[in-house]
C-alpha cells in the first residue's frame, strides 16, 4: 500500500519495494490455520484480526471464522505474541511457541464476548443543536492515489487523519473514490480511530457498536458511500479513518487504487493484521464525511443562512431514469467534477448540482453505465440500458 504523487519514478521505486516484500515473506512458509469461535455460543467469528504484533505477518478470518496464517516459525522468536482481536470480544494472546500446527486440520480458538459500553452522549439544554457539516477531502483531478497490491495485504489498512472542528460530532456517511479495481469485488472494513498512538498514529477504535462496518466494492463502483448512522459513532476532535482489506473475490490479482487529495495532514499504512502503523506521506486519501456537529443556536442560524445563500447560487439539473417505459429507482448519480452523488428515488427522479459541460454518470448493478454531458437545459431524462 502506498500514497503516490505525480512522478513516475516514484511508482517504479514502489513496484520494486512491493516485489521485495512479497519475496521476503513468500518463501518456505508454513500454514498455521484454525477456526475462531465464540466461547459461549460456539458460533464462528468472522473478520478477526490475527497476526504477530508489529511484524507485518497477519491475516483475517473469513465468514466462517477460518484463517490461514503463513510464516516461518524458525524466523520468529518463540516468545513473540500472536494476537487475535475483534470488535465485541476480548483479545486472545498466544505465544508463537504454543501456536498449534496440525496438518490439514483447523484447531479451534475461542474468544470471549465483552460487554459493549457505548460512549455517553450528553444532551444539552443550553440552546444547542446539531447542524449538517461536511469534513474530509476530495480529489479534484489530481493524480494522487493510494493502493493495495498483492494478496499478502489481507488485513492491511490505509488511514488518513481527518481534521475536525472541536465539538460533539456524529459521523453519518463516509465517501471514498475508486480509480481502479480489477477484482470482481472486494470486502473492506471501515475503521475509525483516535490518534492516541505513538506520534499521533491510529490506536483506539471509536466504533463501540460491536458491529463491523463492512462495504463491498464492485468492479463498476467509482464513488462509494458508507452509511455510518447505525453505529452511533461520535467524535470530539480530529480522528483517523481507514479502509481495511478483508476479502478479495474472483481470480484477478488485487490492485485496488483509491483517490488521494493534496491536503497535507497525513496518511498512514499497516501492511497486515496486527502490524505496525507507519506514516507514509503528508498527503491525504480522498476520504470525505457527512456529519452532524452540535453548535449553539446562534451559530446554527448563521450557518443555515450561509448555506441557503450557497444553494441559491448553485445550478441544478434534474430528471428521471427510465427503462422500457418504467422508472428506475436506486440509480447512483454522480457529478464527475464535484463528486456529488445522489440516488434516484422510488419514482426514478434525481436532482444534482451541475454546470454546463459537467459529466454526470448513472450507475446501477445490472445496467450499463450511462453518461450525460450537461447542456443548457435544466432537465434531462436518462434511458438506462441492461448490462446483458
Amino acid at each position: 500500500m502506498e500514497v503516490l504523487g505525480h512522478r513516475s519514478c516514484k511508482a517504479r521505486l514502489l513496484a520494486t519495494f512491493i516485489l521485495l516484500f512479497v519475496f521476503r515473506f513468500g518463501a518456505a512458509q508454513k500454514d498455521y490455520k484454525g477456526k475462531v469461535v465464540d466461547s459461549k455460543t460456539g458460533e464462528p467469528i468472522p473478520y478477526v484480526n490475527i497476526g504477530i504484533v508489529e511484524k507485518g505477518i497477519g491475516t483475517v478470518s473469513d465468514e466462517e471464522g477460518l484463517f490461514h496464517l503463513y510464516f516461518q516459525k524458525n524466523k520468529v522468536e518463540s516468545e513473540e505474541i500472536i494476537l487475535f482481536s475483534a470488535l465485541g470480544y476480548g483479545s486472545l494472546n498466544i505465544p508463537v511457541a504454543k501456536m498449534p500446527l496440525v496438518y490439514n486440520e483447523y484447531p479451534v480458538f475461542k474468544m470471549t464476548p465483552t460487554r459493549v459500553e457505548l460512549d455517553e452522549v450528553v444532551v444539552s439544554n443550553k440552546g444547542e443543536r446539531f447542524i449538517q457539516n461536511t469534513i474530509g477531502y476530495k480529489n479534484s483531478g489530481q493524480r494522487i492515489f493510494g493502493y493495495w497490491k498483492d494478496q499478502i495485504a489481507l488485513g492491511g489498512e490505509l488511514a488518513t487523519r481527518i481534521i475536525a472542528k472541536s465539538g460533539l460530532r456524529r459521523l453519518e456517511r463516509f465517501q471514498f473514490e475508486v480509480f481502479h479495481n480489477p477484482s470482481d469485488s472486494l470486502l473492506l472494513r471501515v475503521n475509525i480511530y483516535k490518534d492516541d498512538g505513538i506520534m499521533g498514529r491510529p490506536k483506539t477504535n471509536l466504533n463501540k457498536s460491536g458491529e463491523n462496518i463492512l462495504v463491498t466494492v464492485k468492479k463498476t463502483n467509482k464513488i462509494v458511500w458508507v452509511d455510518l448512522r447505525p453505529y452511533d459513532i461520535y467524535v470530539k476532535n480530529d480522528f483517523m479513518i481507514s479502509l481495511e482489506l478483508l476479502t478479495v473475490y474472483g481470480d484477478e490479482e488485487l490492485g485496488l487504487i483509491l483517490a488521494g487529495a493534496p491536503d497535507k495532514y497525513g496518511s498512514y499504512r499497516k501492511y497486515a493484521s496486527q502490524g505496525k502503523w507507519e506514516r507514509i506521506t503528508d498527503q491525504n486519501m480522498a476520504y470525505y464525511l457527512e456529519t452532524s456537529l452540535m453548535v449553539s443556536e446562534k451559530v446554527a442560524q448563521r450557518f443555515e443562512k450561509r448555506e441557503l445563500r450557497k444553494r441559491k447560487k448553485i445550478r441544478t439539473i434534474s430528471g428521471f431514469t427510465l427503462m422500457g417505459g418504467r422508472m428506475v429507482q436506486g440509480v447512483e448519480v454522480t457529478n464527475k467534477r464535484t463528486k456529488e452523488t445522489v440516488i434516484t428515488d422510488d419514482k426514478g427522479r434525481y436532482t444534482i448540482g451541475a454546470n454546463t459541460n459537467d459529466e454526470i454518470f448513472f450507475r446501477k448493478e445490472g445496467y450499463q453505465v450511462m453518461v450525460l454531458k450537461v447542456g443548457d437545459k435544466p432537465t434531462a431524462n436518462i434511458i438506462m440500458k441492461s448490462a446483458r
